[in-house]
C-alpha cells in the first residue's frame, strides 16, 4: 500500500501537528507494511524541528513495519538532509 503526504512549503515546528496527524491516520489505515511517500515538490525550507519530525516519522514507520521515502527533494533541502545523515533512515529521491 502506498500513501502520499504533500509536504508544506516550510517544514518546521508549525507543521508538526498536521504532519503527525496525517502520519497517524496513514499508519492506522495501512496496518503492517507499506510505503509512505513525502512529496517535497513544494518544500523550500526545513529546520532542525523539521528534521526531528522526520526522525520521529521514521521511528513510527518502523513500528508500523512501513518505510518512508522523500520524493522531488530540491538540492538545497537534500544537502541539509545529508548533513543530518537522514539518508540512512529515509530514502531521499
Amino acid at each position: 500500500m502506498s500513501n502520499v503526504i504533500k509536504m508544506p512549503k516550510r517544514f518546521d515546528y508549525s507543521a508538526s501537528s498536521e504532519f503527525n496527524n496525517l502520519l497517524a491516520d496513514i499508519f492506522s489505515k495501512c496496518g503492517d507494511g507499506g510505503v509512505v511517500t513525502l512529496d517535497c515538490v513544494n518544500m523550500d525550507y526545513i529546520d532542525s524541528a523539521g528534521i526531528g519530525l522526520l526522525v520521529m516519522a521514521h521511528k513510527k514507520a518502523l513500528s508500523a513495519r512501513a518505510t518512508i521515502t522523500m520524493a522531488f527533494v530540491k538540492q538545497s533541502i537534500k544537502e541539509i538532509l545529508m548533513l543530518a545523515n537522514l539518508q540512512k533512515l529515509i530514502e531521499i529521491k
